[in-house]
């Protein structure tokens, strides 16, 4: 199973102190770039990005299109972990895409995405 995730799942998930959780449930989580940048860049963070980066079953991996990105940016208004994601997800047909932010979710499902929030739905 490929899944990808957004930067909200995992910060909410790190919160909660239950982000193995994502590897019980699918193994490994792949995030694209501007997800890994977004939660290693705030040094008031530092702790959860040390998390982030000990994690085994967290793969960074960058999209194939960065144009694709910059597209999908301007049409739609979303920020580029958000964009990064969904483009990541389409470009891997991936199985699952972890978004929690409304707008993301519906530029997903317009995409024909399979989608799960951090809640599970």
């Amino acid at each position: 199973m490929i899944v990808v995730s957004d930067t909200t799942p995992l910060i909410s998930l790190l919160k909660i102190k239950r982000v193995d959780l994502l590897k019980e449930l699918f193994g490994e989580v792949l995030i694209p770039q501007a997800v890994f940048d977004e939660l290693t860049s705030d040094k008031r963070f530092q702790v959860e990005a040390d998390q982030i980066c000990q994690k085994e079953f967290i793969f960074v991996k960058r999209v194939n299109v960065p144009e694709s990105v910059n597209i999908l940016k301007r049409a739609t208004g979303l920020d580029q972990g958000e964009s990064e994601a969904i483009v990541l997800t389409d470009e891997l047909k991936a199985d699952i895409l972890l978004m929690d932010e409304a707008r993301g979710k519906n530029v997903s499902a317009q995409m024909g995405l399979s989608i799960m929030e951090t809640i599970g739905k």
